[in-house]
């Protein structure tokens, strides 16, 4: 009989040939029986219901007078569908429409539901659930309106006996025309010229153009006419013309 020795030597022997022969014979027939398999795994898988959490972007379309200064909200949706179609979603995202009209405020807020998240046509998936539900969207809306102009510059007049000064009465145009982000233009209740006294001399001309003093305008507001013209105070409009008038006639 043999002994129990000679017994565990054969296993161990079979044992060894065994695992050589899975490791090394008919590898190839073996590599595709494998491949295969993966491939049966992943079709099955691909197959399955399940849910997943994506990313859905947001096409909010407003009129060219609004520039959105916020952040755009970051939206994320369950989706629930075969696996095969929620991969398409990474490339194909839902999306959200909104559109703002013109007479909405600066800041307007969306709800979002999950029949609001439109998917794909060809991706079979529905929503169950959007995050947030609520989203704030900020604009800057540019905005146009007519402000009085109040007249900082004086004038002098001089002849070869002395110089007087006089205050403007007004200016032409006594109002302009501001542009920028509604909530600053609306703040604003007028404009100043610049702070400046401005010669004439009796033989000359009071037609001079005085700038408006764009500095003291808040940032990203512009004003139209950026210049107007004086109206000078009758009282110095008279002496002008009589003196000129008197130096004349002393000239003949």
């Amino acid at each position: 009989m043999p002994s129990p020795d000679g017994e565990r030597s054969a296993t161990t022997a079979s044992l060894e040939r065994f695992l050589k022969a899975a490791l090394t014979e008919r590898l190839g027939y073996k590599a595709a029986a494998l491949f295969f398999a993966i491939v049966l795994w992943l079709v099955v898988s691909a197959e399955e219901p399940s849910e997943q959490v994506v990313p859905v972007r947001l096409e909010a379309s407003f009129d060219t007078g609004r520039t959105l200064t916020s952040a755009r909200p970051e939206i994320r949706a369950l989706v629930a569908g075969r696996a095969r179609d929620l991969i398409k979603l990474y490339d194909q995202p839902p999306v959200v429409r909104r559109m703002v009209t013109d007479d909405a405020p600066d800041s307007v807020a969306v709800d979002l539901r999950p029949a609001d998240v439109y998917i794909p046509p060809d991706v079979d998936a529905v929503v169950r659930d959007v995050q947030p539900r609520s989203i704030v969207l900020v604009f800057d809306v540019i905005a146009t309106r007519r402000v009085p102009v109040s007249s900082k510059a004086k004038v002098a007049v001089f002849d070869s006996a002395g110089t007087t000064t006089s205050a403007l009465t007004r200016v032409v145009p006594d109002s302009v025309t501001i542009t920028g982000p509604r909530r600053v233009v609306n703040a604003v209740p007028f404009v100043t010229t610049v702070d400046k006294t401005f010669t004439v001399a009796i033989h000359g001309t009071a037609d001079f153009v005085i700038p408006i003093d764009v500095k003291q305008l808040p940032a990203g507001v512009r004003v139209q006419p950026s210049e107007v013209r004086p109206v000078l105070e009758p009282s110095v409009t008279n002496w002008l013309r009589d003196s000129a008038l008197h130096t004349a006639l002393r000239s003949k």
